[in-house]
């Protein structure tokens, strides 16, 4: 009896202190990434270009200032704010945001901003003073320009944003399951709505044969938009089928882009959530670069797109599953997902320092809507239960890493695409060494030099031992070898191209490349084929130019062979 009365007056002792630990630590934001749709736009169905409406902009405005509420002019204060970024005005450096060239996306891109860091009105912060005393106030109220990086379908960058569009194999992976038995059973299964739909609604925008399952997507946006602008559509359909036709839509995203519908069968099928793949690596890429700038760096990083990349996102972390149903459908436009990298410190500290990678904790959430309703939600990633809502960052990354598509080279490899940025990736590829190295092409052309001129030396001196004659003649190479000094038809100059996401143009180590930097070609200079690059021969002595001779004597140790001219 006595040693229970102590140990439940020591576990009295313990509870006190074990809360008030809990009670001296808070959360700290140190980055954010966000991918949000894009927001309204008019349909395929009625315009060339969908561009984005009135009320799209409207939403990603609000969508905007909710983020700002969030993570923004909190800064410092809650534990949702980001550490160190500016509350009031636009510090680029502070927020990256990357969009394809659409206009609806990169008008939702605008919108979001203008709700994130909004005009700074008349506010004396907003104006300047000009050399003659004059006071120039800023442009549209004090609008603040954000810095949005658009990328096209011939930039590699793009495929951090939308990674199906160009992939071949994707478009193959859909129409194999167009051709389904799947598809055939839900296209027969439908046609009467289908029917219903186009006779009441649809008969003017589309022909009677592309009202169907497989065209669900685009009808159900159609039928969205117009329940929005078209007062009299609900006089001839009802919500419930505005609501079928949705279902349906999300059935056809979900079966084309998801890793669940990927599995077994066809090997095609592998390429569906190709998207969500090159998704993952643009948040590697973020959060991996906060880390290495001590979150001086991708404080905020924001993607705008379509919905492709979220659905197979949702299949590849876990996040669509029995517990989250909601995740199997297409997010409300405007809708996004969250990443927020954060850590515990101490509730007394203001400004505390970076933590160590270990101390870093990953948290989903889900921001399903652009009106003031709207929460962001958290939910579990990788079949995690519930309560386990949050991962240690190491284990997120090691998650990511395990289905994350890498490099512009693994995706054209993958995807068979005849991007332009793939042209002679797969080429390349075949020839590629097991292990790599980081041997520039200009050092890799020195080394290659070196090699060839000792074996030809050592060659001919073989060649005067045995003959006991004394030869001198001029070598002249087949198309393999060495050509001389002069430029012959056949000879091309070299250019290395190998695209990889996250390097950089200038001579920064990797660690310092921005997002989605492309490493560009490097053309060898120094070959003897080129004219800026000829070696110069005086009798038997072939003579190195001078930034050859320093290389020569650093990276072999070797001294060129001389040819002995007597026996």
């Amino acid at each position: 009896m006595l040693l229970n009365g102590l140990f439940i007056a020591l576990l009295t002792l313990q509870g006190p202190v074990l809360v008030s630990a809990q009670d001296s630590l808070t959360e700290k934001v140190w980055g954010v990434f966000a991918f949000t749709v894009h927001g309204e736009n008019k349909p395929s169905a009625i315009a060339s270009s969908q561009t984005l409406t009135d009320n799209g902009a409207n939403d990603l405005v609000a969508a905007g200032s909710a983020f700002r509420s969030r993570y923004v002019s909190t800064a410092g204060g809650s534990g949702t704010g980001i550490q160190n970024i500016s509350p009031i005005i636009l510090d680029p450096n502070d927020v990256d945001v990357l969009s394809t060239t659409d206009q609806s996306i990169v008008g939702s891109a605008q919108a979001f901003m203008q709700g994130l860091y909004p005009p700074l009105g008349s506010m004396d912060i907003s104006s300047t003073q000009g050399a003659n005393g004059s006071t120039v106030q800023g442009s549209l109220s004090g609008y603040q320009y954000p810095r949005i990086v658009t990328v096209g379908k011939a930039d590699p960058q793009s495929l951090l944003v939308t990674g199906q569009t160009g992939c071949n194999m994707y478009d193959a992976a859909e129409a194999e399951y167009r051709e389904s038995e799947e598809v055939v059973d839900i296209t027969r299964d439908t046609e009467t709505f289908y029917e219903k739909l186009r006779s009441l609604a649809l008969s003017r925008v589309y022909d009677e044969s592309s009202v169907t399952y497989t065209n669900a997507v685009q009808i159900s946006e159609y039928l969205d938009y117009e329940l929005v602008h078209n007062a009299s559509l609900l006089e001839t359909l009802n919500e419930a089928d505005v609501r079928r036709a949705r279902l349906l839509a999300d059935q056809y995203m979900w079966s084309t882009n998801s890793q669940e519908s990927s599995s077994g069968g066809s090997t095609i099928k592998a390429a569906r959530p190709i998207a969500g793949q090159t998704l993952a690596t643009s948040i590697l890429e973020a959060f991996d670069l906060n880390v290495q700038e001590s979150g001086d760096r991708q404080k905020m990083t924001l993607l705008f797109g379509s919905d492709e990349p979220l659905v197979a996102l949702s299949s590849l972390t876990g996040l669509a599953s029995q517990s989250q149903p909601n995740f199997f459908s297409r997010l409300v436009r405007g809708g996004s997902f969250v990443f927020e990298l954060y850590s515990f410190e101490d509730r007394n500290n203001m400004f505390p320092s970076y933590p160590g990678i270990d101390s870093l904790f990953v948290r989903f959430m889900l921001h399903n809507g652009t009106d003031n309703s709207t929460n962001f939600e958290a939910y579990s990633l990788f079949a995690h239960g519930p309560s386990h809502a949050s991962i240690p960052y190491t284990e997120f990354r090691s998650e990511l890493e395990t289905f994350a598509v890498t490099t512009a080279q693994e995706w054209c490899l993958r995807c068979n695409s005849d991007a332009v940025f793939c042209n002679g990736v797969m080429e390349q590829s075949a020839l590629e060494p097991t292990t790599k190295k980081d041997v520039s092409p200009a050092v890799a052309g020195v080394i290659g030099a070196i090699v060839t001129l000792v074996v030809v030396g050592i060659t001919a001196a073989i060649g005067f031992l045995l003959c006991g004659v004394l030869k001198r003649r001029s070598h002249k190479g087949s198309l393999g070898g060495f050509k001389g000094s002069s430029k012959h038809d056949s000879d091309v100059d070299v250019s290395f191209h190998e695209p990889v996401w996250g390097a950089s143009t200038n001579n920064s180590e990797p660690n310092d490349r921005p997002i989605g930097a492309v490493v560009q070609g490097h053309e060898r200079t120094g070959s003897w084929e080129m004219e800026q690059g000829k070696m110069k021969r005086h009798g038997t002595q072939v003579e190195l130019p001078e930034e050859m001779e320093e290389d020569w004597g650093v990276l072999s140790g070797l001294q060129p062979v001389k040819i002995r001219e007597s026996v």
